[in-house]
């Protein structure tokens, strides 16, 4: 019998490793062996709570190892927020963890024989990070199934999402740990060719979606994306803000000059309330072709001066005639981040949201994330966090023709976090069929087409704008038309067979 702190030890390497998978380094390699790696210690524990430290340990070093950027929003106002970094991080991690340790001990309860094990084993992890992606309004940032973006087997999200991507992740990497534990040749055998088979097909339909062509728009749109890279701490500074909004009134002139039929500007760009100002909305038109649109994060502030008064999270779209044609709401706010949850409780005990406005901000009433704005095709609107909930990004009955994603991804920090963030923005893509347009305060701006592949983009950390054709659309996807249905099925599938083969034995 293994000592159980060398697997406590284990757990924790093979934590480390899965988080190198994941952006910024995308190891993506990483991710079956390290599913295979925790599957062997998995089978080796005694009993279920030995199974449940083995999840909990190795969720807490991969979900500390990728989420390690939260701490860069505390550093913003650091004599108001530094204290809380030793807590949120190991708070943050080890609550996560707490899903794949719960996961592993419900494994361990139902992977009653050879073959039920590495069904059993990802299953329980698949439908713990799915409840991850929900509960307590859902944080499913760092998906395993993320490592994957950059090769072909993502392309498997047009069919099945993220979470089926995952799941089949999980499945493969169970059955070459089942492979590696087995002592019968025969057994060995079937499950390493399970596990091969799951890689090979993936990546062999990844390949032919990606080598499908796609025809061109027969209107060409020009997008313009604007990238201010202000950093958080100056950020809205009053003897800045001036010269912030001049830079981006002359960047959106640029773009229009060479040609742009819609310029972007990044989420809340800047405080000025457009929408309530017509004076700065003609400045803005004056920077506009004509014909031309502008699409600018920014605050909304509605019932101004009541008691009923609230700010919004928006994007707002402005034409050429200075005249404020619509505007989108964020519906799907950050908590402690953008508003604070239990706000009478917590305000009491001291802490409060990150953003410095009073009562934080509040969500969009519920609407259609689709604007159809003039003679633009149809669009939905993304802004920051939404991206990361794939949903949540349109309706499934919405007729749309390309996606607007505006964010500040300053507060993710200059490593990880804005990498991480357009990671998912491409699975988006994919997921839908539909090309992004994505504009970053500090990066990183890129056009993202329908295979989310990355067209054009700007480096991180740096100013600049980026003029590019909007590329088509594709086929209304799998995904598109019927969400999560899909790995509902397989996962349906998974446990039915679990049950019978524990019956069996």
């Amino acid at each position: 019998m293994e000592s159980p702190r060398l697997r406590w030890i284990a757990a924790l390497l093979v934590g480390l490793l899965l988080a190198a998978s994941q952006p910024p380094l995308t190891l993506w390699w990483l991710l079956p062996v390290g599913i295979a790696a925790l599957y062997v210690l998995w089978h080796r524990a005694e009993t279920g709570r030995r199974a449940f430290w083995t999840g909990w340990i190795a969720g807490t070093a991969y979900f500390a190892g990728t989420l390690f950027w939260i701490v860069d929003p505390f550093l913003v106002e650091p004599e108001k927020f530094a204290w809380m970094i030793p807590i949120a991080l190991p708070a943050m991690a080890g609550g996560l963890a707490l899903f794949w340790g719960a996961a592993f001990a419900l494994a361990w309860r139902f992977g009653r024989t050879a073959w039920s094990q590495p069904m059993s084993f990802a299953t329980c992890w698949m439908i713990a990070e799915a409840l991850r992606g929900v509960i307590l309004t859902g944080f499913p940032w760092a998906q395993p199934g993320y490592s994957l973006v950059n090769v072909p087997p993502i392309q498997m999200a047009a069919f099945i999402g993220i979470n089926g991507v995952t799941f089949l992740a999980l499945l493969a990497g169970a059955f070459f740990g089942a492979a590696l534990m087995q002592g019968k040749v025969a057994t060995r055998a079937i499950f390493a060719i399970l596990a091969l088979g799951i890689g090979v097909g993936s990546w062999g339909i990844g390949t032919v979606r990606l080598a499908e062509p796609m025809p061109p728009r027969e209107t060409p749109l020009m997008i313009g994306l604007v990238q201010p890279n202000v950093p958080q701490t100056e950020k809205w500074h009053p003897d800045l803000r001036d010269a912030q909004l001049a830079d981006l009134l002359e960047k959106t002139r640029d773009l229009s000059v060479r040609g742009a039929d819609v310029v972007i500007w990044p989420e809340a760009a800047t405080p000025f309330p457009i929408a309530e100002m017509p004076d700065l909305r003609a400045t803005i038109a004056q920077r506009l072709r004509p014909g031309g649109v502008l699409l600018a994060g920014g605050i909304r502030v509605e019932d101004r001066g009541t008691e009923n008064q609230r700010f919004h999270n928006s994007l707002l779209v402005v034409g050429s005639d200075g005249s404020l044609l619509d505007s989108y709401d964020k519906q799907h706010l950050v908590p402690f981040g953008e508003y604070l949850p239990f706000d009478a409780l917590l305000t009491g005990l001291g802490l409060r949201a990150v953003i410095s406005l009073p009562g934080g901000f509040s969500p969009g009433a519920a609407q259609d994330r689709v604007l159809s704005v003039g003679d633009l095709p149809p669009f939905g609107a993304m802004i920051c966090y939404e991206a990361i909930f794939p949903h949540e990004v349109i309706d499934r009955s919405a007729q749309v023709d390309w996606l607007v994603h505006v964010t500040n991804d300053a507060w993710f920090g200059k490593v990880a976090g804005p990498q991480q963030h357009l990671a998912q923005t491409r699975v988006r893509a994919i997921e839908r069929g539909l090309p992004v347009a994505r504009a970053a305060n500090t990066g990183i701006s890129a056009m993202i087409d329908a295979r989310g592949q990355i067209v054009g983009a700007l480096a991180l950390n740096s100013p600049g704008t980026l003029l590019q054709t909007l590329p088509p659309r594709m086929n209304l996807t799998l995904y598109g038309r019927y969400e999560e249905a899909g790995l509902i099925l397989m996962l349906l599938i998974a446990i039915y067979s679990t049950v019978m083969v524990n019956r069996k034995s």
